[in-house]
């Protein structure tokens, strides 16, 4: 998938900067531009994802063995018997690039943060547009996606996804000790599947 440059995605980053809406300089937009346009030398973006059956209970649901207790999960998967799962991440290259950059000039550092915060956002949502949403069958939708550390779901459940989707092996993607994903600049989350009415 081609990645396009838009003004909403310099906008999103500016955000994530804490750049309050319209006060941001040209230069800073151009800083802003210049680390979007660097990170596509050291991406690798990559996706896995998976369909699978669901299991309601109260306060929660169920799939491949694993329980995931949270109301917010419940209500948005509560028309549906089958959810995704996915994972993705731009890689550890990434990273290590992000680090070097705060060392040498902490305000290129922080752009290049942001910008690949907005980048793996940006990613997973072409994905589902052109991987997965052409795929779903007669009178289905898809509910918004949903990432652990949102409302009630923990950061926990990241583990579970990656292991369902056997994430390390796919796409290197694994869930440390201190509750982060390695590489950072990655995302899990949970689509519900329901019928249209």
């Amino acid at each position: 998938m081609q990645f396009v440059l838009t003004d909403k995605l310099i906008t999103d980053a500016l955000r994530y900067m804490k750049v309050p809406p319209g006060s941001a300089t040209p230069e800073l937009v151009e800083t802003v531009r210049g680390a979007f346009n660097r990170l596509e030398g050291f991406e690798t973006p990559r996706c896995v994802f998976g369909r699978f059956h669901i299991v309601h209970f109260d306060g929660g649901i169920e799939l491949e063995g694993a329980y995931i207790y949270s109301n917010d999960i419940a209500r948005l998967t509560s028309r549906s018997d089958e959810c995704y799962l996915l994972a993705a991440t731009l890689g550890h290259e990434v990273d290590r690039q992000i680090t070097l950059e705060q060392q040498k000039n902490m305000l290129d550092g922080l752009a290049l943060d942001a910008c690949a915060s907005v980048r793996v956002d940006a990613f997973i949502d072409d994905f589902i547009k052109n991987e997965i949403v052409p795929g779903l069958r007669e009178r289905e939708f898809l509910t918004s996606r949903f990432s652990p550390g949102y409302g009630d779901l923990k950061m926990s459940v990241t583990e579970d996804i990656i292991t369902i989707l056997n994430a390390t092996k796919y796409i290197g993607l694994s869930f440390t000790r201190s509750m982060m994903m390695s590489p950072i600049k990655s995302v899990t989350a949970i689509i519900g599947l329901a019928p249209k009415k």
